[in-house]
């Protein structure tokens, strides 16, 4: 660590602040007599702190390239056993993209091999996409890989259901039942809810169904951003009270061990120091998205379903 005053570096007195996370032995630069004593004063600070900056991040690099498989030569495949691939999906996929593939959390994945091809989709499936909800495996080797695949490829020869719902009948419900003052569709409409642009490949209609009948029971986890931890809750409404008596009640957008940080019903944000509250209570249950269960008849619950699955906006 380096002392709390500025340290004098080759003739340059540089704050503690840029340095406090570089371990470079200064004379290692040759600072008395080699060439960097020889560059302009601007120019040896650019160089330490380049060099510094570099040291700092390459653990973080290095963590980040650690949670996926290692880059290999491709393996050689043996033949594919779409029952195997099953079998896998079912103990490592289901919980986000449904029994049937046809998404939950995650989204949808028939005709996904189709569109982008077999190799992409095991890449995926192995090392994950980054900053997203698909996490990597180390444990699904490429055979197992090729095997999911190669199920989820078969199921786009299955017939597909039969339609449920009149889409164009769900979207006036949609309009009806006030859905654009919490949730944006392409640009239109209320922010207090998730946008729904692409909730088409996002979620499957069981899925829903589910949350249009009980929209707190499954709460979605981020796919990484505001709220601080990975696999936090979105949207879990939480009721802070003030030591002046003063209560607000919101969904939860930010948290920290400090801090928090609620979304009111009208979108208005309310930041609060943890230490200065009296009371700060989770709310487990509550929404401020209301149940359709008992305005909506099965014919519009369908109808509306229908709709929102037609929603697969380009990302």
């Amino acid at each position: 660590m380096f002392p709390k005053e500025s340290r004098d570096f080759c003739g340059m007195l540089l704050p503690r602040a840029h340095l406090t996370s570089c371990a470079i032995s200064i004379p290692a630069f040759g600072c008395s007599g080699g060439r960097l004593a020889q560059l302009p004063q601007a120019r040896r600070f650019a160089a330490l702190l380049a060099a510094c900056v570099f040291i700092s991040i390459s653990p973080f690099a290095r963590s980040a390239a650690a949670q996926a498989p290692p880059a290999t030569p491709p393996a050689k495949l043996g033949p594919l056993d779409p029952e195997a691939g099953k079998a896998l999906f079912q103990q490592n996929c289901v919980n986000c993209h449904g029994l049937d593939a046809t998404g939950e959390e995650g989204p949808n994945l028939h005709g996904v091999p189709a569109a982008l091809g077999d190799a992409a989709v095991a890449n995926i499936i192995r090392r994950g996409i980054p900053g997203t909800g698909m996490p990597s495996s180390y444990t699904i080797t490429e055979q197992d890989a090729a095997n999911i695949v190669a199920w989820i490829r078969s199921l786009d020869s299955a017939p597909a259901p039969p339609a449920v719902g009149d889409a164009k009948k769900g979207e006036a419900v949609y309009a009806s039942a006030g859905c654009s003052a919490c949730h944006m569709i392409e640009g239109v409409g209320g922010n207090i809810g998730p946008d729904l642009s692409r909730i088409g490949v996002q979620r499957g209609p069981a899925n829903l169904k589910a949350r249009l009948l009980d929209p707190a029971a499954n709460l979605p986890k981020p796919v990484g951003g505001f709220v601080s931890g990975g696999g936090v809750t979105q949207y879990l409404m939480f009721r802070a009270v003030e030591k002046d008596g003063r209560s607000t009640e919101g969904m939860r957008v930010g948290e920290d061990s400090f801090s928090i940080i609620l979304k009111d019903a009208q979108g208005k944000l309310h930041g609060f120091r943890k230490p200065d509250l009296l009371k700060l209570e989770k709310e487990p249950g509550k929404s401020f998205m209301p149940s359709f269960k008992d305005t909506l008849s099965a014919a519009q619950m369908d109808d509306l379903i229908a709709y929102l699955s037609t929603l697969k906006a380009a990302q």
